[in-house]
């Protein structure tokens, strides 16, 4: 059954991501969910035009579906077109309604998809939607669950403008709904945040990549990755709202994902805050192009 049966969203762009394709029957190994919202944006609305730019940088007919060569060896033997089946579910109907509602929405979508057997990655989207689908994937599958959190921010603070549900507080949302515990949040990177937001909630965070995820292996059944893209260092990724210096290398960011997946509880990701509107040249969007092959590859082997 087709993962479009769960949800009311639209679909774009036949050849995106690389080629791959549905299965012909049955559920495909991975679902694509675009989630295109900024109502909570703070500072350069645009990113709800991030998952159809994500799309276009995925053309198979400008992309191949290799991952980057980082390392000694090819990682994969074969494109990804043969490795994995996958369905672009569209987008969700979201990006005009308010964060209360909004979140409420997203959270039944992904409690629906959550259900089924196949691996997920939605697209952003600000930082905001990491909340409401979290928590649906909690409901949906049973365990103990870990949020490993890539973001040059600490997204800790209590409300934003008067509003509970943004960007910013993502985090805080989370560990105060008691969606994932505390000590299974692993932060990497983030180089913006209040003293109290360091010292108050004491959250792991590692800053180099020989900080490895064994710790949080032991402890979870899942583990969800949340990337932002203002993770990276700001050249890298002129199309972001909140950029900030001395951020993570591609490769860096590689071999983090590429660990995280080797613990085969990886089942879901979601890549968000990519703004189309401020995107010189599209440079952002072929790092999210290849994000999502790392994500996919990560998919694929595990």
């Amino acid at each position: 059954m087709s993962l479009r049966d769960d949800l009311n969203g639209y679909l774009r762009l036949p050849r995106a991501f690389f080629g791959l394709r549905p299965p012909k029957e049955g559920e495909p190994d991975v679902g694509i969910v675009g989630v295109p919202y900024d109502i909570t944006s703070s500072y350069i609305p645009g990113t709800r035009f991030g998952p159809d730019a994500i799309r276009q940088s995925t053309d198979s007919e400008r992309s191949h579906s290799y991952p980057l060569s980082i390392g000694n060896k090819p990682i994969l033997k074969e494109p990804l077109s043969k490795l994995l089946t996958l369905e672009d579910v569209g987008d969700l109907e979201v990006s005009l309604r308010m964060p209360d509602a909004a979140a409420i929405d997203i959270t039944e979508a992904s409690t629906k998809l959550g259900k089924r057997n196949c691996k997920l990655l939605f697209l952003g989207g600000d930082h905001f939607i990491t909340y409401p689908i979290l928590k649906g994937l909690v409901r949906a599958k049973k365990g103990r669950w870990g949020l490993v959190y890539l973001d040059a921010h600490a997204d800790l603070y209590s409300d934003m403008g008067g509003y509970q549900l943004s960007h910013a507080t993502t985090v805080r949302r989370i560990i105060d709904e008691k969606i994932v515990n505390t000590e299974d949040i692993i932060a990497y990177d983030i180089r913006s945040a209040l003293p109290e937001h360091k010292t108050e909630l004491m959250i792991e965070q590692k800053t180099s990549i020989s900080d490895n995820l064994s710790d949080l292996d032991d402890r979870v059944d899942h583990i969800y990755i949340s990337i932002d893209l203002d993770v990276l260092d700001p050249p890298l990724v002129p199309g972001v709202s909140h950029p900030e210096s001395a951020g993570l290398s591609m490769i860096q960011l590689v071999n983090i994902l590429r660990a995280a997946f080797a613990t085969g509880k990886v089942h879901h990701t979601d890549l968000v805050e990519l703004n189309p509107l401020i995107d010189k040249d599209g440079i952002t969007a072929i790092v999210a192009r290849d994000l999502v092959k790392e994500i996919l590859t990560g998919y694929a082997l595990s």
